[in-house]
């Protein structure tokens, strides 16, 4: 495949990815607050290990949630690596339930070496998604028993697109960052019965993360990697236009610019490979506190996240089955407590995934689902999700590749 294909391939991603993607990555009523639902845990060839990524590196792993894992692709070769979703969702909070199917891209990346030493990526993903729909009935002020009904509606979200560059330091050490410009429209409305409240959210905003990467073999047999990342947290100026509609009026208000907080997010983990197992462990600490929400019931606070996962490869030969060819792929998640309180109410979630890895012509497939549940006390908040997530990596020989 040439390199002029494959970035005519991404340039058309990139320019469909804000306008389809992020309103049908959720439907969750809780996307409301702050800059929606952030996005995590739907990408890569190791979504079926739990999203481990910290501690984790390979030849054909294209991992940029820790850039520092670049060095470790295939020198002779050029990556493309696509990933999608679906995921059936279900929300039951103080009797109200909400069911729906939703599924998109979920990430698009080119990646390989540039020169000796010097590795890097660039790809395009939805960074947070506003998905929701409901309605609410209230008592119409100074007429006892009387009602009336609220439509409330919104979609959007925020995109990232990034630029991921590594180094290699020595023969055990390499480190990496990533630069991504964060940008994307949110609109949300509110309508009734005479008048219609549509509030619209733009905003753009540079941020940095980074990651650093050490790995040995310790003898024929075993090799460990450690690893560590840290993600700085940006403040997010989101232009606000709100539009009022009422009995067939139109009036346009361009109000005070929003300012929202990106959170930061600091990380640990490690992995081991013995033989034809891997077995990989990460912890995540998220900064979700300094998100702001615009309604007082809903608030929202750090959360510690746990992930462990396996991987095991038969290693087969080109002669034989299918089955000693796959890599087989298990993982589970716990998050606690849950980033958003509920009238000061906490909880936790969890997630357990399986998978498997299929060997394509120049590349793999790889096929996970999943089951993520949300528990917040009291039945505030009751959220499950059982999903379907696919990657496909393609290599190609550079030295075969011919450039236009």
């Amino acid at each position: 495949m040439k390199v002029t294909k494959l970035l005519q391939l991404f340039i058309l991603l990139l320019a469909s990815l804000p306008l389809s993607a992020q309103n049908v990555m959720t439907s969750s009523p809780y996307s409301m607050f702050g800059v929606g639902e952030i996005i995590t845990g739907l990408y890569s060839s190791n979504a079926a290990m739990g999203g481990l990524s910290v501690g984790m590196r390979g030849s054909m792993l294209v991992n940029t949630d820790n850039p520092a894992a670049l060095t470790a692709l295939d020198t002779c070769r050029i990556f493309a690596e696509a990933s999608l979703f679906a995921k059936w969702e279900n929300y039951h909070a103080k009797g109200a339930s909400n069911n729906a199917f939703t599924g998109n891209l979920s990430r698009f990346t080119l990646a390989g070496r540039i020169i000796p030493h010097w590795y890097a990526a660039i790809g395009v993903t939805p960074y947070s998604a506003v998905g929701y729909y409901f309605q609410s009935s209230q008592e119409l002020e100074g007429v006892p028993g009387a009602y009336y009904t609220s439509t409330y509606s919104g979609n959007g979200g925020l995109s990232k697109l990034f630029l991921s560059n590594a180094f290699s330091l020595t023969k055990h050490l390499s480190v990496g960052a990533n630069i991504s410009y964060i940008f994307g429209n949110i609109t949300q409305e509110e309508d009734q019965s005479t008048m219609s409240v549509s509030q619209k959210l733009t905003g753009r905003a540079f941020m940095a993360d980074f990651g650093i990467q050490y790995y040995r073999p310790v003898n024929r047999d075993l090799k460990l990697t450690l690893g560590a990342v840290y993600g700085l947290s940006k403040e997010i100026r989101m232009e606000n236009t709100k539009t009022i509609i009422d009995n067939s009026y139109s009036t346009e208000i361009t109000q005070k610019k929003v300012r929202q907080e990106l959170p930061s997010y600091f990380g640990l983990g490690g992995s081991v490979n013995y033989k034809k197992m891997t077995y990989g462990l990460d912890y995540v600490f998220h900064g979700y506190k300094s998100i702001n929400s615009s309604d007082s019931r809903f608030t929202f606070h750090d959360s510690h996240e746990f992930r462990a996962g396996l991987n095991y490869s038969p290693n087969g030969y080109g002669a034989s089955s299918i089955w000693k060819k796959m890599d087989y792929k298990m993982g589970i998640g716990v998050t606690t407590p849950y980033y958003m309180y509920v009238r000061s109410q906490s909880g936790h979630s969890w997630r357990v995934h399986a998978g498997l890895g299929f060997p394509l012509s120049n590349g793999k497939l790889n096929v996970g689902v999943f089951y993520d549940r949300v528990n917040v006390s009291n039945n505030m908040l009751e959220r499950s999700l059982t999903g379907l997530t696919l990657t496909y990596t393609l290599s190609e020989l550079f030295y075969r590749i011919k450039l236009d």
